[in-house]
């Protein structure tokens, strides 16, 4: 075996180009305008469950884990509605569905409410795919109630300890410090994410606002406040996340700081706060709606491949 060697074949790869020209020709004929954005950039997200990578220069910088910030000054400086393919860049995320180093398209549309965004979202799978994707809508608190058999809001936080030992997964030694994040954490991705898309296409939305730093909010027939986010999963495999976005600048800075006393809380880096996107925000960034797909994973779907390296040429481990 010569290790050298890329680990997409030549023809994975020419189909792979295919489907890149399909996305492109997606947006085109929707007259969504493509931009770029740079890949290092002074100041970084502050979500607490993204880790970054920064440079050791000085000042450092950061490779963005989204061109999200960026895309969103375009939006304030009358850009209209835009997509980018862009190469994402996330510490230490490795395994057969992950790579550190990954490709995204992200895309934002004026006026758009979160509801047509996510069938937007269908429309494309459906376009790559080449099958109808007509996903079913499961409300966060829904999942949590239907696929770990547990009130996300329940008073007594030892109910998780018992979802963990209904299902056979281990209880976190330190669960006496857990906080009821660190629980929707925990459940979420040891007992519903597996269950997300396995029998058909699925959309998890309407999270609670601590799940979703930079959307809108809205208050819910039960009078609890949610926040306007989705993500899809297909398959077992999550591929988006989208919001209808937040764009009062004076909660979207209180969020962040949120976001970095849950970090400091966690012991993680504390990023510089993306100030030129606040001030975007302070200008007047339009409503929209934005999301975030990872066409590896997507490519991965369209090729019947279970390896995110089966699709990419050089994984980390080659890299």
């Amino acid at each position: 075996m010569n290790f050298f060697n890329p680990t997409c074949t030549l023809s994975d790869w020419k189909l792979r180009q295919d489907l890149l020209r399909r996305v492109r020709s997606f947006f085109d004929e929707r007259k969504v305008l493509e931009v770029e954005s740079p890949a290092l950039s002074k100041a970084c997200g502050t979500d607490p469950h993204l880790d970054f990578i920064e440079t050791k220069e000085e000042p450092s910088r950061y490779l963005m884990t989204s061109p999200e910030f960026h895309m969103k000054r375009l939006l304030a400086a009358g850009f209209g509605d835009i997509f980018q393919i862009a190469k994402a860049f996330r510490y230490g995320e490795k395994g057969e569905r992950h790579n550190s180093e990954f490709t995204m398209v992200e895309w934002y549309r004026e006026g758009m409410v979160m509801e047509d965004l996510m069938s937007e979202v269908e429309d494309l799978c459906s376009a790559i795919l080449d099958y109808e994707v007509n996903a079913k809508r499961t409300n966060w608190v829904d999942a949590f109630r239907n696929y770990a058999q547990v009130d996300p809001f329940c008073q007594n936080l030892m109910s998780f300890v018992y979802v963990c030992e209904k299902n056979g997964i281990p209880v976190p030694g330190n669960f006496r410090a857990f906080s009821r994040e660190d629980w929707w954490d925990y459940i979420m991705v040891m007992v519903i994410e597996p269950l997300l898309g396995k029998n058909g296409p699925e959309f998890l939305m309407a999270y609670p606002p601590s799940q979703a730093a930079l959307a809108e909010t809205y208050v819910g027939e039960d009078g609890l406040i949610w926040a306007k986010r989705f993500e899809l999963y297909i398959d077992n495999m999550e591929l988006c996340n989208g919001y209808q976005e937040l764009t009062d600048a004076i909660e979207q800075e209180e969020r962040f700081k949120q976001d970095l006393l849950l970090r400091e809380r966690l012991g993680k880096t504390l990023p510089k706060i993306d100030n030129l996107f606040l001030e975007a925000l302070r200008h007047g960034m339009p409503s929209c709606s934005g999301v975030a797909l990872g066409l590896d994973r997507l490519f991965m779907l369209a090729l019947k491949k279970t390896q995110i390296a089966d699709v990419i040429l050089f994984p980390d481990e080659t890299a």
